[in-house]
C-alpha cells in the first residue's frame, strides 16, 4: 500500500489578510450597489424637490453603513449556511422519513420562518398609530391581538410550505392553486368592502403576503423544495422545486382575513372621536 502524506501548508497572517480582503471588499461593494441607488435618491429627493436638508447626517450615514454590513454578513451566512442546510434537509427528508412526518415537518418550517421574519415586527409596531374610532376592527387586532396576527400569518405560510411539498412530491401544478386561492381571495377582499371594518383590515392581510416573502423564508423554503425535486421520483428537475414562495403570499392573506371576520362583531362600527369617548361607548 502507498501511503500518501497530506501536507499543510501553511500561511503568515499577512498572506491570510492579502487573502481575506478582496473577499470581504467584494462582498460589501456587492450590497453597497444594492442600496446605493435607493439612498441616492431619497437624498436628491428630499434636498431637492423637497427642498429639506437632511438633520443628523452623520447618524444617517453610520446608519446606511451598518444596513450595508448586516446585509453583507447576512448574505454571507445565508449562501453558506441557511440555504445548504435547508437542501440538505430536502434531499434527505424523503429518504429517511414517510409523508406524514415530511408534511409536519414543512407545517412547523413555515410557522418557523414567519417568527424569525423581521418585518413581522413591524406589523406589531404599525398598531400604534392606527385610531380606534376609525378603524376598530383593525386596532384590536394589531394591538390587543397581535400576537394572534402572527400566529395566523405563521399558520398560512405552514399551510402553504406543507401543500407546496405535497406538489413537489406528486408532480402538481401550481395553476390550479393560483387560480382556486385568487378567486377565494378576490371574492373576500370584494365582500371586504361593504364592512366598514373589514375594508380596513383587507390592506393588512394583502401586506401580510408581502410580509412572508422575506429574507429567511424565501431561500430556506426554496433551498428546501430544490432538495426535494432532485430525488422526487415526479420531480423532473431543481426548476420543479420554485413556486411554493407564491402559495406562501397567499394562504397568509386568507388566514389574516379569516381572523378579521371571526373577530369582526366583536368590534362597533368607525365612528367619530368624541362619540368614541363619550360616557355611554365606555
Amino acid at each position: 500500500m502507498v501511503s500518501i502524506q497530506q501536507s499543510v501548508v501553511k500561511i503568515t497572517a499577512n498572506q491570510k489578510i492579502g487573502l481575506l480582503v478582496p473577499y470581504v471588499k467584494k462582498r460589501i461593494m456587492a450590497q453597497v450597489q444594492s442600496v446605493a441607488l435607493i439612498v441616492i435618491y431619497l437624498i436628491c429627493f428630499q434636498t431637492i424637490v423637497l427642498n429639506i436638508a437632511i438633520s443628523e447626517a452623520a447618524i444617517v450615514a453610520t446608519g446606511i453603513s451598518v444596513v450595508v454590513l448586516g446585509l453583507a454578513f447576512f448574505m454571507e451566512g445565508l449562501f453558506l449556511g441557511l440555504m445548504p442546510l435547508g437542501e440538505v434537509i430536502g434531499i434527505k427528508l424523503p429518504q429517511k422519513t414517510k409523508l406524514p412526518i415530511i408534511l409536519t415537518f414543512a407545517f412547523i418550517l413555515g410557522i418557523g420562518a414567519t417568527f424569525a421574519e423581521p418585518a413581522i415586527g413591524i406589523l406589531k409596531a404599525a398598531g400604534a398609530y392606527v385610531k380606534a374610532w376609525d378603524a376598530p376592527l383593525l386596532f384590536l387586532i394589531l394591538n390587543k391581538h397581535s400576537n394572534y396576527l402572527v400566529y395566523s400569518v405563521g399558520v398560512g405560510v405552514g399551510i402553504a410550505v406543507l401543500f407546496g411539498m405535497l406538489r413537489f412530491l406528486y408532480g402538481w401544478s401550481l395553476k390550479p392553486f393560483i387560480y382556486i386561492l385568487v378567486s377565494i381571495l378576490s371574492a373576500f377582499s370584494f365582500w371586504a368592502l361593504f364592512q366598514p371594518n373589514m375594508k380596513f383590515l383587507t390592506g393588512l392581510a394583502w401586506d401580510c403576503g408581502a410580509v412572508t416573502t422575506g429574507p429567511v423564508t424565501v431561500p430556506l423554503v426554496l433551498a428546501l423544495g430544490i432538495g426535494i425535486c432532485r430525488i422526487a421520483s415526479s420531480g423532473t428537475s431543481e426548476s420543479s422545486g420554485l413556486g411554493v414562495v407564491t402559495l406562501a403570499s397567499l394562504f397568509p392573506i386568507l388566514a389574516v382575513l379569516s381572523l378579521g371576520a371571526f373577530y369582526l362583531n366583536t368590534v362597533p362600527h368607525p365612528i367619530e372621536e368624541a362619540k368614541f369617548f363619550a360616557v355611554v361607548n365606555k
